[in-house]
């Protein structure tokens, strides 16, 4: 009958443990089994009173008793420590990529949140998991980002008052903007933390940017889907923090008001005198201007860019023989770059590598005004040198040529005094005196690393808006994204999740209990 009853009572309390645990929704059963438990272990111990009574009298009894409570003890502490950690919870991305961690960008945007911001789902009953994975990634690093479910089908008015027209859209909302993220395609969506993301940036940063493409020179065309075009990085642009014009400079006379950044990609053809002008004087009220040269761009672009101490001469460009270049298809006119400038914000974490089809050499002029800063982003190999090029083909000397490693990019900032263009005023003194705001400007020898084929080799494209976020003074934005990957996925539903922690919390404790029991058991029978 005790052999029963002690049975009986050990299957209840395993069963009360596991079912109250996993199944907490069904109180009946937990209860149940621990009625069930309770009556067996007082069956139990009344049948074997007179063995324990006199067990417990015994000396050797008593040391066991102590060591039974030592364990218990140690039993304990081991369930209030993990108990501790689950509270606490420290989250490691063990894949190789990162996968499922958001990227820097995300994470500096998060922390830096100035105000509460809603992250409100309409969703169907059935989407419910899979949003609070998405969500889960970034409520994790700021308490001021607030999530919030709505189910289209019982709450129509909400539904009607934010115009939703699917399931599944995401309305990013603080006290003053509101931003919408349609056409989710769930947790697996590849631009999913792109568009989250920039919808967070777009309400808690403000109103968008306005960046113009001057056109007129055969620059690069925003238009253009091609290889070479800019039609992607228009797009990407434009889902993010900015607006997106072409700007024929020439026709206006001069740089739009709300103009945040000016680009030039690659001009062939001679820039007017007038265009020249244009874009000193508006540097010179602390403009910003991303330039980028190609070994063909106009001589124009050679005087105007050493005004700001840059040396880049036309039809110059770079031969490079590093091993690296098999990943380019062994074009030695292709350079793959690694070596980044830690000075610079822009690639101070650039660890990839990048790609830069026929590039020039953009360098620091040796003689530059004092009160500019002018920094080297990233250069060639050792191996390689600089050559001219005649009718698109390359003459090299060894005699003459310049060897590596050759500088492809560098940032300039600082101040101008007197407006470009603007003769001294004699008469008020104390006007040339005021201090104009700080200008930047970006300059790189190359232009088809942006393009639609470009861009999407290495750390391109994240150079590319890198250089965009620090000439708009949004440095908070620059990072480097972790590579996509494929990889095998094992998915933590709450019943899973469950299932591990009673495994660590308790049963791999009681384990090691027992087995030390059983342990001493013996050694006692000995």
């Amino acid at each position: 009958m005790s052999m029963i009853a002690i049975i009986m009572a050990l299957t209840g309390t395993a069963v009360t443990a596991i079912s109250a645990y996993l199944s907490p929704q069904f109180p009946l059963v937990w209860q149940i089994s621990l009625g069930v438990a309770a009556l067996g272990y007082i069956i139990y111990f009344t049948q074997e009173r007179a063995f324990f009574c006199g067990v417990f009298s015994r000396k050797a009894a008593r040391y066991g008793l102590n060591a039974v409570f030592m364990s218990v003890i140690a039993f304990g502490i081991l369930i209030f420590v993990n108990l501790i950690a689950t509270k606490y919870d420290v989250k490691k991305d063990l894949t190789k990529n990162k996968l499922h961690t958001l990227s820097e960008e995300s994470i500096k945007v998060l922390k830096g949140l100035p105000t509460e911001i809603k992250l409100k789902a309409f969703i169907n009953p059935t989407q419910r998991g899979e949003f609070d994975r998405i969500f889960e990634k970034y409520t994790y690093y700021t308490p001021r980002l607030k999530k919030e479910y709505i189910d289209v089908d019982k709450d129509p008015l909400i539904v009607q008052k934010y115009n939703i027209k699917q399931a599944g859209t995401v309305i990013v909302e603080s006290d003053t903007r509101t931003s919408r993220v349609e056409n989710l395609l769930g947790p697996e969506d590849p631009k999913l933390e792109e568009k989250i993301t920039n919808a967070i940036i777009q309400v808690s940063k403000g109103d968008k940017k306005k960046i113009y493409f001057v056109s007129g020179h055969g620059e690069k065309l925003l238009s253009e889907t091609g290889k070479e075009g800019y039609s992607e990085i228009k797009e990407q642009l434009e889902s993010g923090r900015y607006k997106v014009e072409e700007l024929i400079l020439v026709e206006k006379g001069l740089v739009p008001d709300d103009a945040s950044i000016i680009v030039l990609a690659a001009p062939r053809s001679d820039l007017f005198e007038p265009e020249v002008r244009a874009l000193e004087a508006y540097l010179a009220k602390g403009g910003k201007c991303l330039v980028m040269a190609e070994p063909i761009s106009s001589p124009t672009l050679k005087s105007f860019l050493a005004k700001y101490g840059i040396l880049f001469t036309p039809k110059k460009t770079v031969v490079e023989l590093n091993p690296l270049q098999q990943l380019a298809g062994g074009n030695p006119l292709t350079p793959i770059v690694t070596n980044y400038s830690k000075e610079s914000e822009i690639t101070r974490d650039a660890k990839q590598i990048s790609l830069f089809p026929i590039a020039t050499p953009i360098e620091k002029a040796e003689k530059t005004a004092q009160e500019f800063k002018v920094t080297s982003l990233f250069s060639t190999s050792a191996k390689s040198f600089e050559s001219e090029l005649k009718d698109n083909q390359v003459t090299p000397n060894p005699n003459s040529d310049r060897k590596g490693p050759l500088s492809l990019a560098v940032s300039i900032s600082g101040k101008v005094t007197v407006k470009a263009g603007a003769e001294k005023n004699t008469e008020n003194p104390k006007a040339e005196d005021k201090k104009e705001p700080e200008f930047r400007m970006v300059v790189v020898g190359d232009s088809d690393f942006a393009s639609n084929s470009g861009r999407r080799f290495g750390i391109n494209s994240d150079l590319f808006q890198n250089m965009l976020s620090w000439l708009a003074h949004e440095e908070d934005l620059i990072s480097i994204r972790p590579r996509p990957a494929n990889t095998s996925e094992f998915e933590i539903t709450e019943t899973r999740m469950r299932v591990i922690n009673l495994a660590s919390i308790v049963f791999a404790p009681l384990l090691m209990f027992g087995t030390g029991t059983v342990v001493w058991a013996r050694r006692r029978r000995r």
